[in-house]
């Protein structure tokens, strides 16, 4: 059976945050229960795109115009040198749609139309001259009579040589066969089974797990509402699809229970053979918690199939506990006997499919002794006050008052996937100080929300200037200098307004490196020791890391004889030193260190824990140590306290500097300094890397099996004349770039192979001195010119790999 389908624009892109307008208002009728209302049903109408009898690309309305670049979430088929246009209005009256067509980097309008009374559907036509020789954005705009608009956005992509058609029928015949455990059909021969899968759990699925649980077991699942299809990335070698929906299936301690599922495709179809192949399958399931059922025994909460590290925090004497499963937050306050859902986008019946889009994450910031607790939502507003906005909302939830009031929201004009990786570095509410703090490009903003006063406490730091707890309330920032000047560190907690300074010795300088847990990681250089990276970028290395707690006291010290460290990552409590060796003045990378916390977790009455059943398998509940007597709980709904004129503060156009997005299974996984750091995170998740513009870096699999640079014998030359005199690789490759190179550091042959195929060569270092020039490859081996004998080579990737390690597998794009 065909799928009919409509997608949720599950959506992530690109980064930047841009200061326009600071507006402060605040309405002081707190607590107000005569003030309190539901959130509202959704307003805004939705467009979606028919390709050969699907429905695609489902897109949520904004608010206001976006920022182009960060537009990236789906890509919708060109054919025929155009696409069709399906609007949802719901209840609103469309009565004009005007829409633009531009460049990926949203600095040049390729064309411009009004449609006049566009109906249901409506057809863009693409076929001026060179208008589709490359991806595009495509903004839609509709206009309703009572002067409200409403913005849509997609990338446009031609579609003729990328067998869409094929690559669809493949994904819906494998979908249902799976659904349906139809025997023979396919599903078990494309998948790859190996020890990479985990047959544990039905939380998380790809195509390295075993048929049955790419079948769905035992659990005999049936969608509801239908599936929503996004397409994330098209071209002539594969084709992203991801679908979102609903499925009941049989349940345990209730008869049947429900899932939000994401079910992510990237297949290849080959016209040769007629054969569409699976390159990649990710599903998720996770349970929604419905109180009206089974939820509680007597050893704590049943929360079912959901990831095993879900978001919670528990109140000081462990009978109030906040947790997050499926976008919704919720309280158990044993002490009541009640259950409160705290936030959800989703309406009580679930019949509006707008409420379903996944384009926001709540986070937990704080829990007091009493259970009250403060937490952010990040990205897309699907309904409510802030409808079609994109940014943080702080919200306060009073147990006692049964209510849940806006603190402030920050809004922005960029990608919901955008604001959760840069917004989400730093936003902390402080609830008893009424004081909010925002880092926004460099600059850390403090707030008092009562008073309606801004203040700026640092403004101009780069990334590695400043570090940030894992929880939001620490932050430790450079004053008084640039990064490898600085000689003293501020360390400032959030929650009570303290701060400590960190200082080192006048020939020294000091840079934040993060927390473990509260305890602050710093690390010391001197200056004396300032030297060059194997490929010429200038380097302090820190000769010493140490830790310090919050009484000042270092408590650990990492310093080894001849061992320096570069560079440093903090991540869930654990900080991945960069570290290298010197050898006269140059700095070579060697095996990264680590620091994590080996403390026990400060024990609590409730935890988190993980049990097996036979049916479901691995299951997450939040279990009591001393019990739960009352299976049948009384189900809570806050009310929203409304203000007349809530605090909102809004950043805008704010330029970030250039940065590379890695895109995979369906969203931003992150945004990153370096090339090289970003190529290995998007080749552990198949996805792709594009600049802050848009231009795509890196992808995985859309190459030539082979390729030769054979049209830049004077650039080649170049670089090997200016090699053997021993240049810097960085300034050599920033000279033939207008000013840009990629820091390719760290990753393998095999991942630079793409990079080469665009027709760019890359220096590889095999020591301090020596270099070869890569400028294509076959199958197996990679071919290079030796910069001594000038000869052209070739070996097997993994060689290369071995000859690079001297420089500590140093590249330069």
């Amino acid at each position: 059976m065909r799928l009919k389908n409509r997608l949720i624009d599950a959506g992530i892109l690109i980064a930047v945050f841009i200061v326009a307008v600071i507006a402060f208002s605040y309405f002081t009728n707190k607590g107000n229960n005569n003030m309190t209302a539901d959130m509202g049903a959704a307003t805004y109408p939705q467009v979606s795109f028919s390709y050969n009898g699907f429905n695609l690309n489902t897109l949520t309305g904004y608010a206001k115009e976006m920022d182009i670049p960060a537009m990236r979430d789906t890509a919708t088929p060109v054919t025929d040198q155009k696409v069709d246009v399906g609007i949802q209005a719901y209840e609103n009256k469309v009565s004009s749609v005007n829409y633009i067509v531009y460049t990926l980097d949203g600095k040049e309008e390729l064309k411009k139309e009004k449609v006049k009374k566009p109906g249901e559907e409506f057809s863009i036509d693409l076929s001026a001259e060179g208008l589709m020789k490359e991806e595009r954005v495509l903004e839609i705009v509709l206009h309703m009579p009572d002067e409200k608009s409403v913005y849509f956005y997609t990338r446009l992509v031609d579609a003729t040589n990328a067998n869409m058609l094929e690559c669809l029928n493949y994904i819906s015949d494998f979908h249902e066969n799976a659904l349906g455990k139809v025997e023979g059909a396919g599903v078990g021969a494309a998948i790859e089974p190996n020890e990479q899968g985990d047959n544990t759990t039905l939380q998380h699925v790809t195509i390295h797990s075993d048929y049955d649980h790419v079948s769905w077991g035992e659990l005999e699942p049936s969608v509801e509402q239908g599936e929503r299809w996004s397409i994330k990335e098209i071209n002539s070698n594969y084709v992203s699809v991801q679908l979102e929906y609903r499925v009941r299936c049989k349940g345990e301690e209730n008869d049947t229970d429900v899932y939000n599922v994401k079910e992510f495709f990237r297949v290849r179809h080959i016209p040769d053979v007629a054969k569409t192949y699976l390159l990649d399958y990710d599903r998720t399931m996770d349970q929604i918690f419905d109180p009206t059922k089974h939820v509680l025994n007597e050893k704590g909460v049943l929360l079912g199939i959901v990831p095993h590290d879900i978001p919670y925090m528990v109140n000081k004497d462990g009978s109030a506990v906040s947790f997050v499963v499926a976008n919704e937050l919720w309280n158990y306050n044993k002490g009541t006997d009640q259950i409160s859902l705290v936030f959800s986008f989703s309406d009580a019946e679930n019949t509006d499919v707008r409420n379903l889009t996944a384009q926001h994450e709540v986070k937990l910031l704080e829990v007091d002794d009493t259970g009250n607790t403060t937490f952010a939502v990040y990205g897309y507003m699907n309904r409510g006050e802030h409808e079609g906005e994109v940014g943080v909302a702080i919200y306060y939830y009073d147990m006692e008052k049964n209510s849940v009031e806006e603190k402030v929201f920050i809004s922005s004009n960029q990608s919901s996937g955008s604001v959760s990786n840069e917004l989400g570095k730093l936003v902390y509410y402080s609830v008893n100080r009424d004081m909010l703090y925002v880092m926004v490009e460099g600059t850390l903003y403090e707030y008092n929300v009562k008073k309606e006063e801004e203040g700026t406490l640092v403004k101009g730091l780069e990334d590695s200037q400043y570090v940030v707890s894992d929880d939001g309330h620490l932050v430790a920032y450079q004053s008084g200098g640039a990064l490898n000047e600085a000689r003293k560190i501020i360390v400032k907690n959030l929650s009570n307004g303290k701060e400590r300074t960190v200082e080192c010795a006048e020939d020294e300088c000091i840079r934040p490196l993060g927390f473990v847990k509260n305890d602050f990681v710093y690390g010391v250089a001197k200056t004396a020791d300032t030297g060059k990276t194997v490929s010429g970028e200038m380097a302090v290395p820190m000769y010493k890391v140490e830790i310090q707690n919050s009484k000042s006291k270092v408590v650990k010290t990492y310093q080894i004889d001849g061992t320096y460290v570069l560079d440093a990552v903090s991540e869930d409590n654990m900080i991945t030193l960069s570290r290298a060796t010197k050898e006269g003045g140059t700095y070579t990378n060697i095996a990264p260190d680590y620091i994590t916390n080996n403390e026990e977790k400060e024990k609590s009455n409730i935890y988190l824990e993980t049990y097996t059943t036979e049916l479901k398998e691995s299951q997450v509940r939040l279990a009591y140590n001393d019990g739960v007597t009352d299976k049948e709980p009384k189900v809570l709904k806050p009310k929203q306290v409304l203000f007349e004129n809530p605090t909102v503060i809004t950043f805008d156009d704010v330029d970030i500097g250039n940065k590379y997005y890695v895109y995979g299974y369906g969203k931003l996984k992150g945004i990153y300094d370096r090339a090289g750091e970003a190529i290995r995170n998007a080749n552990g998740c198949n996805g792709v890397v594009v600049a802050s513009d848009q231009s795509y870096v890196w992808e995985r699999g859309n190459r030539n099996l082979q390729y030769i640079i054979s049209d830049k014998d004077e650039i080649l030359q170049s670089i090997r004349d200016r090699l053997s005199q021993k240049e810097a690789p960085v300034d050599i490759m920033k000279d033939i770039n207008d000013g840009r190179s990629l820091d390719l550091t760290g990753c393998t042959t095999e991942e630079l192979l793409y990079i080469i195929s665009q027709g760019r060569p890359v220096i590889a270092m095999l020591d301090t001195e020596n270099a070869v020039i890569l400028i294509g490859y076959n199958e197996a081996d990679v071919i290079y010119i030796d910069v001594a004998s000038g000869e052209r080579l070739s070996v097997p990737y993994e060689q290369m790999d071995q000859m690079t390690q001297g420089s500590g597998s140093t590249y330069v794009g």
